[in-house]
């Protein structure tokens, strides 16, 4: 059988281990020298460890775990809040830097024509308004064709 380590040694000095793991503890001990000697030295340990004895006549030792235990709490707490504030930044940092991209992007393409003078130029149709067809809408009398046509005059021209 393989030796007690050293936690189970501890469990079965405390008395901590099952019935059955106990009897196979006992067993291994009454065979092994070694492992006895380390059970004595643990019951030595344990038993100066039960009649140690702390004097805190002079130390309110539960109010500064006390005070301890809400700065840990305040501290994660701020932790949360700064988090949750540094997720809301970059979010807010994302949006304005798309918004920024997009803004040089179409500053650029009409900066372009209007420095360059190179506006594409549209098509006019003969069969009526571009607009109506990109709406859906039909062409149907001259009397709509008429309304909105532009009247405006013409330089050098008369009304």
């Amino acid at each position: 059988m393989k030796h007690v380590n050293d936690i189970e040694l501890i469990e079965y000095v405390a008395g901590k281990l099952t019935a059955s793991r106990n009897e196979e503890v006992r067993e291994h001990m009454a065979a092994c020298k070694e492992c006895s000697d380390r059970w004595r030295e643990a019951v030595e340990v344990w038993n100066a460890l039960g009649q140690w004895s702390v004097d805190t006549a002079d130390h309110d030792v539960t109010q500064r775990i006390t005070a301890l235990t809400e700065e840990a709490e305040r501290g994660q707490k701020q932790h949360k809040i700064a988090r949750d504030l540094q997720i809301g930044f970059l979010s807010t940092m994302v949006r304005v830097a798309a918004s920024i991209i997009i803004a040089v992007g179409v500053g650029h393409k009409l900066g372009k024509y209007s420095v360059t003078g190179n506006m594409p130029r549209a098509e006019v149709s003969k069969n009526g308004p571009e607009y109506l067809a990109a709406l859906s809408l039909e062409w149907s009398s001259e009397l709509a064709w008429m309304i909105l046509e532009d009247d405006s005059p013409n330089v050098g021209e008369e009304r």
